[in-house]
């Protein structure tokens, strides 16, 4: 009889837990089902403020959903708050290590709060997910900033073979996008850094060939002429 009302109340007991656990599941559907509703009305209103308290409220609620985390990370992105923009695209790296959407938010974030080592990071792991030679590129521009001369060369040097005949968006002075060869990108970061290393013959022929592939290209006319 004892080991029968232990068992009844080991029943009993269980069922009260999952009861409990239905309620906090209908509680927490219940506030993120509100949340979204104000996240919606936030948006209609263009409120950036709301929405983003929203989507915080979401977030907690429910922190593997990668869709409020992408919405949270472009808000913060989008208001140049690239500490949390940066920190939110980290957090759907861990739940989607490939994701390319946050390694990019991520990596841009970090290039503007000046952490090169932590860009170039997020850099690598997309150039490794896509071979995208844009992508390797800005590695090899950031470890050129860094100092790290021999990797930056090293990453041009597979630059050369897989952009031949290829083009590349970079940004002027004035803050337009001016398309020169890649080749000619190639040739101008080769450039900067020979001057960085005092070479400064290297540097005129790489900057003098880069003019030669691309005679408009603001930056390799603005590294020849400041040698001169």
């Amino acid at each position: 009889m004892k080991k029968f009302r232990l068992l009844f109340l080991a029943l009993i007991l269980g069922f009260g837990s999952q009861m409990a656990f239905a309620q906090d599941s209908a509680y927490v559907n219940n506030e993120y089902a509100k949340a979204m509703a104000l996240y919606n009305r936030a948006q209609r209103y263009n409120d950036a403020l709301v929405s983003k308290q929203a989507l915080m409220e979401m977030a907690i609620l429910n922190p593997g959903d990668t869709a409020v985390l992408r919405s949270l990370a472009e808000i913060y992105f989008g208001g140049g708050q690239y500490v949390s923009s940066a920190m939110v695209a980290m957090d759907m790296v861990k739940i989607h290590p490939g994701n390319l959407f946050a390694l990019e938010v991520a990596a841009v974030s970090y290039e503007n709060l000046r952490l090169y080592d932590k860009a170039i990071e997020q850099y690598e792991a997309m150039w490794l997910a896509t071979e995208n030679a844009t992508v390797l590129y800005q590695v090899s521009y950031l470890q050129y900033l860094l100092d790290r001369f021999a990797e930056a060369n090293a990453n041009l040097d597979i630059l050369v073979t897989k952009t031949a005949d290829e083009n590349i968006t970079l940004s002027k002075e004035d803050g337009t996008n001016q398309e020169v060869k890649f080749l000619a990108a190639i040739e101008n970061l080769r450039g900067l850094i020979a001057l960085d290393q005092k070479d400064n013959e290297k540097a005129r022929g790489h900057f003098t060939k880069a003019l030669e592939l691309s005679p408009d290209f603001e930056a390799a006319q603005k590294s020849l002429a400041g040698m001169n």
